[in-house]
């Protein structure tokens, strides 16, 4: 019908309106709507990319060892200890999550690690090299001997000697890291009851990592969220070994927190701090801010172990709890409760971050922040990390035992045995595939905002359109004749009149 629009101006106006509309609340809500696409991905849910990756990691992860060759052992205790660093030693890992449990019901999912370790030949040393360095066992045994009675001292000191231990051994490589090596004092261990052993299991060798080359025990049992209920980050831990708290501290230092080590928060600012739980610590770490930087185009903050991370309460009353018997220096951590008793205290390597005192008790120490540093550098809108270096160094305390011939001199110290490194960098391929995601997440709510204008002009144009009426043109001619026929009717009805 003539002067009415056509019905699909109407339909591109109406539909640019709600496209419009759309368009508006899509860039408004954007970076909602990001996270939750983001966290749909990342949650450890059986099909998801996030979890099969999770699963059997394909990054390259090497496992690196450098071990402190004590050069002037027969010397101690006149004299401190000189450290020559060697190594790095360095290997292969690999690691597999195994034995996946699912607790649907509470967005939790149970697993063990298999770790593996193959030596890699690029290692600056051979397993066959000859390192001295202190006799853990006989130390380990006397630790535990502090709180005996005289007569019970007296006879490990006795024994010490029957069985002809020294205060430092020599060893190879291969032999104090994954292969273990026989000790007499070994099988004499096996006839005590295990309040004498502090529980330690029974051995027939001792190395550092002896036993634990393709074994499930690393780790032990971890219970961590999956993700997939909302308001939760995947990756978090829950339970360890059964426990929803750590059986070797109390108060606020027993609480099991923050990520198992693969998954981080979300949205980090300078502000923020990073909570790891550490199975090799027993604990969970604070990592505090130390700087940002960019990584091939992505940028990053970087969070680290910091001086008060190991604090023995010297900056900070809350690490008191930690402390769980000796706690004379600040910058190490006492996980003895953790390793059945033995004297085991844990640093940053050339104790980066402690006391003054523990490097003055021995030469050979250099700290260095751009060697030593423990950190993570993640992405901190997406929480994903693009370097990290995990480090720490191994040390047992001494002191004197007036009643244990071998130890009666010993100084109150800290004795360095070796410091590991892992490092992880992601590859350009994934660089490149953050660098998308981000500018999605960057570029999306402008995309939304432009294509809600486009759509607004469509509307609005189409609405014009619909609104004006088309008017028929008539020629000046046309006009008289009208006038002309009017005219004669009027005529007509007057003659008749």
């Amino acid at each position: 019908m003539r002067g009415r629009s056509p019905r699909w101006r109407w339909l591109v106006a109406g539909g640019g309106a709600l496209l419009a509309m759309a368009g508006v609340g899509a860039a408004l809500a954007w970076s909602l709507i990001f996270d939750s696409v983001l966290a749909s991905h990342l949650a450890l849910v059986p099909n998801s990319r996030s979890y099969q990756s999770w699963l059997a990691p394909n990054v390259p992860l090497y496992f690196e060892v450098y071990l402190f060759n004590w050069t002037n052992a027969d010397m101690f205790p006149m004299e401190k200890p000189n450290l020559e660093q060697l190594g790095p030693y360095r290997f292969l890992e690999k690691r597999q999550h195994v034995n996946v449990t699912w607790h649907r019901n509470n967005g939790t999912l149970g697993f063990r690690t298999l770790h593996s370790w193959h030596f890699d030949p690029t290692s600056n040393g051979t397993l066959e090299d000859n390192i001295t360095t202190l006799n853990a066992i006989a130390a380990s045994a006397v630790y535990r001997s502090r709180f005996w009675g005289f007569f019970q001292q007296k006879g490990l000191s006795m024994g010490l000697a029957l069985f002809g231990q020294q205060m430092a051994v020599s060893r190879l490589a291969g032999e104090l890291l994954f292969e273990g090596y026989e000790d007499p004092l070994l099988e004499f261990a096996k006839t005590l009851p295990p309040s004498t052993t502090g529980g330690a299991p029974q051995v027939d060798r001792f190395g550092w990592f002896y036993e634990r080359n393709n074994s499930l025990d690393i780790d032990g049992y971890m219970e961590v969220t999956t993700g997939e209920h909302g308001g939760t980050l995947p990756g978090q831990i829950v339970r360890w070994n059964h426990n929803y708290r750590l059986p070797y501290y109390s108060g606020n230092c027993g609480q099991l927190l923050g990520s198992a080590g693969e998954f981080m928060p979300r949205n980090l600012t300078e502000e923020s701090e990073l909570l790891m739980f550490s199975p090799d610590l027993c604990r969970t770490v604070v990592m505090d801010y130390m700087d940002s930087g960019v990584h091939n185009g992505l940028q990053y903050h970087k969070y680290g172990i910091t001086a008060r991370s190991f604090d023995n309460s010297t900056f900070s009353s809350e690490n008191t709890c930690f402390c769980n018997g000796a706690c004379e220096w600040s910058g190490v951590m006492n996980v003895s409760a953790c390793r059945f008793g033995s004297p085991a205290f844990i640093s940053l390597p050339h104790f980066l971050h402690g006391d003054p005192q523990l490097r003055d008790l021995v030469t050979g120490m250099d700290p260095d922040p751009e060697k030593h540093s423990f950190y993570f550098a993640v992405e901190p809108r997406l929480g994903v990390p693009v370097d990290v270096s995990g480090r720490f160094q191994l040390n047992l305390y001494l002191e004197a035992n007036p009643h244990v011939a071998l130890y009666e001199h010993v100084p109150k110290m800290l004795f360095p045995i070796l410091w590991v490194q892992q490092r992880v960098i992601i590859d350009d391929a994934i660089v490149a595939e953050l660098l998308m995601v981000r500018s999605v997440l960057d570029w999306g709510g402008i995309v939304c905002a432009g294509a809600a204008l486009a759509f607004a002009i469509i509307a609005t144009v189409a609405s014009c359109c619909s609104n004006t009426k088309k008017r028929k043109y008539s020629k000046p001619c046309d006009l008289f004749k009208t006038c002309d026929k009017l005219k004669d009717d009027a005529e007509l009805k007057l003659n008749s009149m």
